[in-house]
């Protein structure tokens, strides 16, 4: 009998970040880190979960710019941007995030500190926290991507010549 052993994607980028020491476990360090897939032209899915976020974002830009007291345009304006944000990293994770994980320390529904989960729904309450050093990881996350799909299709290119 062939020996069988389950079958895993590579992924084309690893990313690893130190976070501040006060947001993960005491007397250890924190860090958040990710497998994933290339993005960009290269993967069609990041295309089309992309395109489609910039479609919401230009159909709330022209509702916005119908409204004409100032107090709510400029709220509505900043909802837009706040779920422009939202479609654009949920975006990423859907199509190039493999796994993750982390050792950010939260509150449980038990009042007691515990490691983050790390699924789709974490991540996203991640991008709604106002932590600098967390934004720029996710940020430079998308950075990477979006460059192992460019490094890639580049390559690709090279070699059909």
């Amino acid at each position: 009998m062939a020996l069988r052993l389950p079958k895993r994607e590579l992924p084309a980028v690893e990313f690893r970040r130190n976070l501040p020491d006060y947001l993960g476990p005491k007397g250890e360090g924190c860090f958040i880190s990710f497998e994933a897939r290339a993005g960009g032209s290269i993967n069609p899915r990041h295309v089309e979960v992309t395109e489609s976020s910039l479609l919401k974002a230009r159909v709330m830009s022209r509702k916005n710019a119908r409204i004409e007291d100032d107090e709510a345009f400029v709220k509505a304006d900043d909802d837009a941007a706040t779920a422009i944000n939202k479609a654009r990293f949920g975006a990423l994770y859907d199509a190039c995030v493999i796994e993750w994980t982390s050792n950010i320390q939260v509150e449980g529904d038990d009042g007691k500190t515990q490691a983050i989960t790390c699924d789709r729904s974490s991540f996203m309450d991640l991008i709604e926290v106002h932590v600098p050093e967390i934004a720029r990881a996710i940020t430079d996350l998308e950075k990477e991507v979006l460059a192992a799909g460019k490094i890639i299709t580049e390559e690709g290119a090279s070699l059909e010549s």
